[in-house]
């Protein structure tokens, strides 16, 4: 007699995922075109299956779309090899990754219309951008095509990205699928901080006394998130301020995507037994940092940080060499191999090599330096 259990167990969990509908969502301006360009093309010979993920862009007006598609058009053909590394056999001399480009006037929900003084239009978008300001304009372009496409989970991804070395964008959202995770920490500690968490409270109609004053959730920089999650933190924001989720969103603060969503996801797993919310772990930055041995020997860099997260700028730690193994351990058992590099000097490059190469980080997700040419400039190998 055999036990299939497990076996059966891993199968269906399998199925599941392999048929989930993943889809990247990044949006980009003109003065950031180049970093997208840049990171579209390290994708595109670097990511082994991106013909199974939906890619989208969203830019600003009209004039953006025909810039985009120009653009797109200078894209190299993949060769032998891609920076440092052996190209993937199924992207060498490969199609060019197949883009959904979207003008953000197409997707603009009605009621911004008229919350705007200037008038918007599908060739120019700057009356929003000059009213709401550049963050808010950002978040709006998010959300509004989170809330229109279509997916089951789907990324956010900044202009300023570049894949680090060949990888599955699938493996990717299904590590993530498979333990879904929000990280939080006590890092607020500086005005602008203060102001996004309050806003998100606010808008949640919550307390930030059920937080504490010090709590901030822009840690993880992998902002994944599932389409069912993203109609829900609409429909409970226009149930309890009994009005649209755009207008209460302006009213309220307007705060980042990610602050928003994170703190909806955690209040509600203490209220509900809803496995859409249960399914999620919590954790605690500076606990899973002091788990793994790191916050001792990192102690005078975290104290020195000022206005961010702990783990959203985690890069700041690889300046003390020592915990670097820890770090990647950290995130590879929490399924986290996206991550923020905005320095390629805080360490020694020796120490970045291999956090980034043996963690495995796939893709610098924001403030992405030039890596690869990085490497060839130093001419490292592996």
């Amino acid at each position: 007699m055999y036990y299939l259990g497990s076996n059966k167990n891993e199968t269906s969990e399998s199925q599941r995922l392999s048929e989930l509908k993943y889809a990247v969502i990044l949006p980009t301006y003109s003065g950031h075109m180049p970093l997208a360009m840049e990171f579209l093309q390290s994708y595109m010979c670097l990511c082994t299956d991106q013909s199974k993920i939906d890619f989208h862009v969203v830019v600003s007006d009209s004039n953006e779309v025909i810039m985009f598609q120009d653009a797109m058009k200078k894209l190299k053909s993949c060769g032998p090899t891609y920076s440092i590394f052996p190209t993937p056999v199924m992207n060498i001399h490969g199609p060019k990754p197949k883009i959904n480009i979207i003008n953000m006037f197409d997707i603009l929900p009605p009621v911004l219309h008229s919350m705007t003084t200037g008038k918007i239009t599908g060739d120019d978008t700057s009356a929003l951008l000059k009213e709401r300001g550049k963050y808010q304009y950002q978040t709006i372009k998010k959300m509004s095509a989170a809330l229109e496409l279509e997916y089951d989970y789907a990324l956010w991804l900044d202009s300023e990205a570049i894949a680090v070395q060949p990888f599955s964008m699938r493996q990717t959202f299904d590590a993530y699928v498979k333990a879904p995770t929000i990280w939080r920490s006590r890092m607020t500690n500086d005005d602008f901080m203060r102001r996004l968490i309050g806003a998100a409270a606010n808008v949640l109609d919550r307390s930030m006394d059920s937080f504490g004053p010090a709590f901030w959730n822009l840690e993880s920089v992998e902002w994944i998130f599932e389409k069912d999650m993203i109609k829900d933190l609409v429909q409970y924001v226009e149930k309890v301020h009994k009005q649209d989720f755009w207008t209460a969103w302006v009213t309220h603060g307007g705060p980042f995507e990610v602050n928003l969503l994170n703190m909806h996801i955690q209040a509600r797993k203490l209220e509900t037994t809803n496995p859409l919310f249960t399914k999620y772990r919590i954790i605690e930055t500076e606990r899973e940092m002091q788990k793994y041995g790191m916050v001792e020997p990192a102690k005078a860099v975290i104290d020195a940080m000022i206005g961010t997260g702990l783990l959203e700028r985690g890069y700041k730690l690889l300046a003390v060499p020592e915990i670097v193994p820890k770090f990647s351990s950290m995130l590879r058992e929490n399924g986290q191999s996206l991550f923020r590099l905005d320095d390629l000097d805080v360490g020694p490059p020796e120490a970045i090599d291999r956090f980034l190469l043996e963690t495995p980080i796939n893709i610098i997700c924001s403030g992405a330096p030039p890596l690869h040419s990085w490497w060839e400039e130093r001419k490292k190998s592996i």
